[in-house]
C-alpha cells in the first residue's frame, strides 16, 4: 500500500491535495495505512457491512450476555472463543436470505412492524401486560438502536421469518424415527469383560542396547528436531519516535480551535415523558399537567411509577423518537409541558425537569492532552516516515539491513530458532515479538516481506528470512534418555496388544472368555450398560464397539485409563420401551420434528448463502478485534 501511495503522489496533481492533508493531520492526526482501504470487510450481493456494523453486533452481543447475568463473559474470552467470525457468518445469513426474499417479492408492510411491537411481550409493561413505549426505549438504548435502524431489521427478521416457514414445515416427527430413537435410548447390553494389564501380560523384554538403537531406528520420526530460522528484523515502535521536544502555544492553541468540538460538552435534559396510542388521552393529558396536576399522578393513572417514565441528564440525540427530541430541546424552561407529540409510537406528552446547559473545556485546562496527543501524532508521522525511507531504499536494490541505516534506525538479527522461539540448545530466544516471528516462519528462504503492521497498533516491522534448516532426526546421543523412555512405553503397549491377541485367538478356537480368562488367573466382571452411564474401565470408543456388535460377539480396545486393554462379550441385549411414557414420547415427537425442520432451515440457508458468494475480508475482521489476538 505505502508504494501505491507513493507513486500516487509522485503525479504533479498530487501537489494540489497535499497542503490540505497536512494541515488535516495536524488538527486530526496522522491516519493509519489500514485506513486509505474503504473497502467493507464483509459484503454480500449489494448489501455491505462496515467494521463499524460488525463491531456493533459485538457489542449488541456483549449487551445481551450482560443483561442475562452471565458474570462470566469477558471481551477476551469471547473473541478466544471465535464469536466475532460467529456474528459475521450471521450477518452474511441475514443479508443473503433477505436478497432471496425480494427476488421472490416478499415484503413485510410497515403494519406488520407495528402489529409484532404492540402484541410482543418483550414490550409490554409486566404491570398493565400493554405495550409500553418507555420498554421500548430502554431496549433501543441498552443495545444503540435508533428508531429507523430497529424498524429495518424487524422488518428484516420478520421477512426471514416469512421465508423460511415457507420452507420448512414443522410437524412432527415420523413415527418409525420415534420409535427407532426410543429403542436406541432404552437399549441395554449385558457384558462381560476382561481388563489385561502389563502385570497380566508376562515378563517384560530386556532392555538393551542393540534394542534401544534399533527403536531409535526404526522410530526416527519421533525424535526429530524442529526447523530452524535465521532472520533479520527491522522493529519500528511508535515509542522509539516519540520526543520530548516542547510544542509552542500557538501551535497548540490552532490545534484547539480545529478540534474544539472534542471539548465542548453538549446540552443535557431530564424530563417526565409518556406515550398514549388515543390521540384525545394523550391531549387531556397535556391539559391536565398545565393545570397543575403532578406528572406522577399521570403515570400513575397508566400503572406506571415516576422513575419509569423519567429520563436523566440525556442528550438529544440519546432521546429515540427525533420527533420527540426536537420537540423537548425546543422547551424554554423546566417545568414546560411539550406535546402531544405524534411521534414513530404514539402521542408523548412530555413535562421538561431540568436543563444542564452545555460547556466548554478552555484551552488552559486541555492543554497538557493536546501536547500528548500532537507528539504522539509526530511519533507516528516520524514512524511512517521511516518506513517510507526504508521502502524507497530497498526499492533501489539496497538490503533490509542498509535501508533500516538510512532511516537512523538499525536492523536486528536472530536465530536459529524455532516456530516456538526456543534456540538449538533448548533455551528461550528472547525479545523476538510474535508478530515478527509468525511472519519468518511464513516467509521462504531469502524472501522479504513489506512493512506489516503490529496487531496491538505499536509500529510496524519488516523481516528477511536469511537461512532455514529444515528439521532433522537428532543424534541417537542427543534423545538416549527419551528413546528408552518411548521404548518402555512401546514394549509394554506390545506385551499387552500380544497377550489380547492370544485371548481372543483361543476365544476364535471354540473357548468362552470365562475360559479363555483361565491363562491369566483372572475371571471375567459382568455388567449391564445403557450408552450414557458406561463407567470405567470402558472408553468411550470400546462402548461404540459394543453397540456396534451382535449378540455373542467379542470386541476389544483401550481401557479409559492408562495402557490396558478390554476384551469384552456381548452376552445379551434388551429393550425397554415401556419405561418412556406416552406422555414423554409425545414431547421427543416434537422435538425431534422441530430438530428436523431447523436442519432443513439450516440446509436452505447454507444454500441461499453459497449462492451468494459473500465476500468476507478476514484481516479486517481480525484487526477489528486485535486487541487481544
Amino acid at each position: 500500500m505505502l508504494k501505491q501511495i507513493r507513486g500516487n503522489m509522485k503525479r504533479a496533481v498530487a501537489l494540489i491535495f497535499i497542503a490540505p492533508l497536512l494541515v488535516g493531520f495536524a488538527a486530526w492526526g496522522v491516519p493509519e495505512i489500514s485506513q486509505f482501504s474503504r473497502s467493507d470487510p464483509v459484503r454480500v450481493g449489494n448489501t455491505g457491512f462496515t467494521g463499524l456494523s460488525v463491531q456493533r453486533e459485538f457489542d449488541r452481543y456483549a449487551t445481551n450476555r450482560r443483561l442475562a447475568g452471565d458474570e462470566s463473559f469477558s471481551r477476551e474470552g469471547a473473541i478466544a472463543a471465535g464469536v466475532p467470525d460467529q456474528l459475521v457468518q450471521s450477518l452474511v445469513t441475514r443479508a443473503a436470505l433477505d436478497q432471496d426474499a425480494l427476488k421472490m417479492g416478499l415484503r413485510v408492510p410497515r403494519e406488520a412492524v407495528r402489529e409484532f411491537l404492540q402484541t410482543s411481550d418483550q414490550f409490554k409493561n409486566p404491570r398493565t401486560g400493554k405495550f409500553d413505549n418507555e420498554v421500548l426505549d430502554n431496549i433501543l438504548r441498552e443495545y444503540n438502536y435508533g428508531v429507523r435502524e430497529f424498524e429495518a431489521r424487524l422488518q428484516s427478521d420478520l421477512l426471514r421469518d416469512q421465508l423460511t416457514s415457507a420452507v420448512v414445515a414443522n410437524g412432527k416427527a415420523p413415527n418409525a424415527l420415534v420409535d427407532a430413537l426410543v429403542l436406541r435410548e432404552t437399549e441395554r447390553r449385558t457384558i462381560s469383560y476382561l481388563t489385561v494389564t502389563k502385570d497380566l501380560a508376562g515378563a517384560a523384554a530386556e532392555e538393551t542396547p542393540e534394542a534401544l538403537k534399533e527403536y531409535y531406528e526404526a522410530n526416527s520420526a519421533q525424535f526429530m528436531a524442529p526447523e530452524y530460522r535465521t532472520f533479520t528484523a527491522v522493529i519500528l515502535n511508535d515509542q522509539a519516535f516519540s520526543e520530548d521536544e516542547s510544542i509552542s502555544d500557538e501551535e497548540l492553541l490552532k490545534i484547539y480551535d480545529a478540534t474544539k468540538a472534542r471539548y465542548q460538552t453538549p446540552e443535557r435534559r431530564t424530563l417526565h415523558q409518556i406515550t398514549f396510542s388515543d390521540d384525545e388521552a394523550a391531549r387531556a393529558a397535556a391539559q391536565a399537567l398545565k393545570d397543575g396536576k403532578p406528572f406522577e399522578n399521570i403515570a400513575s393513572d397508566e400503572g406506571k411509577s415516576l422513575a419509569d417514565v423519567t429520563l436523566t441528564d440525556v442528550q438529544k440525540n440519546e432521546i429515540v423518537d427525533p420527533d420527540v427530541a426536537n420537540a423537548v430541546f425546543a422547551a424554554k424552561a423546566a417545568g414546560d409541558v411539550v406535546g402531544p407529540i405524534k411521534g414513530v409510537f404514539g402521542n408523548t406528552v412530555v413535562q421538561l425537569v431540568s436543563i444542564s446547559p452545555a460547556s466548554e473545556q478552555t484551552f488552559e485546562e486541555v492543554r497538557d492532552q493536546i501536547a500528548s496527543d500532537a507528539q504522539s501524532r509526530d511519533s507516528k508521522r516520524k514512524l511512517f516516515e521511516a518506513v517510507e525511507t526504508i521502502e524507497n531504499a530497498r526499492d533501489t536494490g539496497a538490503s533490509l539491513a542498509d535501508a533500516a541505516e538510512s532511516a537512523n534506525t538499525a536492523a536486528s538479527h536472530f536465530g536459529p530458532v524455532d516456530s516456538f522461539s526456543f534456540g538449538a540448545g533448548g533455551e528461550i530466544v528472547s525479545g523476538i515479538p510474535g508478530d515478527v516471528l509468525k511472519e519468518a516462519f511464513r516467509l521462504d528462504e531469502g524472501e522479504e516481506s513489506d512493512a506489516i503492521e503490529f496487531k496491538d497498533k505499536s509500529g510496524y516491522f519488516f523481516v528477511v528470512v536469511n537461512e532455514i534448516k529444515p528439521a532433522a532426526v537428532m543424534p541417537y546421543e542427543d534423545v538416549a534418555d527419551e528413546v528408552a523412555t518411548r521404548w518402555r512405553s512401546a514394549e509394554e503397549k506390545g506385551r499387552v496388544a500380544r497377550t489380547v491377541k492370544s485371548i481372543r485367538d483361543e476365544i476364535d478356537s471354540g473357548k468362552t472368555l470365562k475360559e479363555a480368562a483361565q491363562t491369566l488367573n483372572r475371571a471375567p466382571i459382568t455388567q449391564t450398560i445403557n450408552r450414557r452411564d458406561a463407567a470405567e474401565p470402558l472408553s468411550e470408543s470400546v462402548v461404540e464397539q459394543i453397540f456396534a456388535a451382535s449378540k455373542g460377539d467379542i470386541v476389544s480396545g483401550p481401557a479409559a485409563i492408562g495402557d490396558a486393554q478390554i476384551i469384552i462379550s456381548v452376552d445379551d441385549i434388551s429393550f425397554d420401551a415401556s419405561a418412556v411414557s406416552p406422555s414423554d414420547i409425545s414431547v421427543f415427537t416434537n422435538y425431534v420434528g422441530g430438530q428436523i425442520g431447523r436442519e432443513l432451515a439450516d440446509a436452505y440457508a447454507g444454500a441461499v448463502v453459497a449462492d451468494a458468494k459473500p465476500r468476507i475480508r478476514q484481516d479486517q475482521i481480525d484487526a477489528l478485534f486485535s486487541d487481544v489476538r
